[in-house]
């Protein structure tokens, strides 16, 4: 089969990068496969790590991208998968193939929730693929919602290894909260709410790992509310748990909405707990007091309980990993593998 995965605007340093990674290396070994960008990636290094055999290609320039995507589905026959991350490439594809008679399979695979974001419509583009891979529960259920009928999805988690390696436990008895990913003082991140929480909590301290448009928003914010000295921040890291060497008290996100974060999951399969917003696929990841604590957006009162849970709470380390076994990569690529053949039949 040709395996040909479309996206846009990837940093570079996200988890949807650290899934594709994954799974293009996996896919590579039995497939043709192709991965091209429409926009270029803040971070390259993350390209380094594909296998030689994967071609890449970035459309970067305005006009270049629509001239590019269009011979690209002009060129493709019977033969070939499209596995779109952006809702106008779908849109694209969609009326070419319809307009044109065209044979291809043409798949959405979105990596954040649909119903929790003003980026696009999601309603009038993502139900004209042929096919749907549902990263999480919601994803699946707001597919659904808009019109696509279950037969045409596949639910199909994000993958991730268990990790063997112990880390050593902080000896100050302080709780050790940390956060990854991108800096955004509010929106979808919502990190104005993690500050102020861990404002409320005496002694706790916190490590950010990150960057964006933000950043000095964020250290503002710390410093407007008096913890400057209990944050520390440690820019972007190309690996982050080459750089974390010792155990965190729990990884802490107070998203507005996510699809299913990988960042997450490389906490828990690490034994690490999580407190976390109760955004949308929450649930196919997190067991309040089995592996973290939840709470709903906006309730800060929530987050300070939970704050204090985790850190009252004794966690077994292998307890935790065990909570996301369904995740594991042996299971994800059999189960991913089934999906591509059953949808590019329909």
């Amino acid at each position: 089969m040709k395996l040909k995965f479309l996206c846009t605007k990837l940093s570079g340093t996200g988890g949807t990068e650290t899934v594709l990674v994954k799974v293009l290396n996996h896919l590579v070994t039995q497939n043709e496969v192709e991965l091209v960008l429409a926009d270029e990636p803040v971070k390259y290094e993350w390209l380094d790590k594909l296998d030689q055999k994967i071609k890449v290609k970035i459309y970067a320039r305005r006009f270049e991208k629509l001239i590019k995507f269009t011979q690209l589905f002009l060129s493709a026959d019977k033969s070939t998968c499209f596995i779109s991350l952006s809702p106008k490439i779908i849109k694209l594809g969609a009326k070419i193939k319809q307009l044109l008679h065209k044979h291809y399979t043409l798949l959405s695979w979105i990596h954040f929730s649909l119903a929790d974001q003003d980026m696009f419509d999601a309603a009038n583009t993502i139900p004209l693929a042929d096919g749907h891979l549902a990263i999480s529960s919601p994803v699946k259920a707001e597919l659904m919602k808009y019109g696509v009928p279950e037969e045409k999805i596949r639910l199909v988690y994000n993958p991730i290894e268990p990790e063997s390696a112990k880390l050593p436990s902080y000896s100050d008895n302080k709780p050790h909260f940390f956060y990854a990913g991108r800096l955004m003082l509010a929106g979808q991140k919502n990190l104005g709410e993690l500050l102020t929480g861990i404002a409320h909590f005496d002694e706790a301290l916190l490590d950010m790992y990150g960057t964006g448009v933000d950043a000095k928003k964020c250290e503002y914010k710390a410093t407007e509310l008096g913890i400057a000295d209990r944050v520390t921040w440690h820019g972007w890291t190309p690996d982050l748990w080459q750089t974390i060497k010792k155990r965190p008290t729990a990884l802490v996100m107070t998203s507005k909405y996510e699809g299913l974060p990988m960042i997450m999951l490389e906490a828990i399969a690490r034994g690490i707990p999580v407190v976390s917003s109760r955004f949308n696929g929450y649930r196919d990841v997190l067991k309040d007091g089995e592996n973290g604590f939840t709470y709903d957006v906006g309730d800060l009162a929530g987050l300070e309980r939970a704050l204090h849970a985790v850190a009252q709470t004794t966690f077994e380390p292998q307890v935790v990993k065990q909570s996301i076994a369904p995740f594991y990569l042996e299971n994800y690529f059999a189960n991913l593998e089934q999906a591509l053949v059953e949808l590019a039949k329909n």
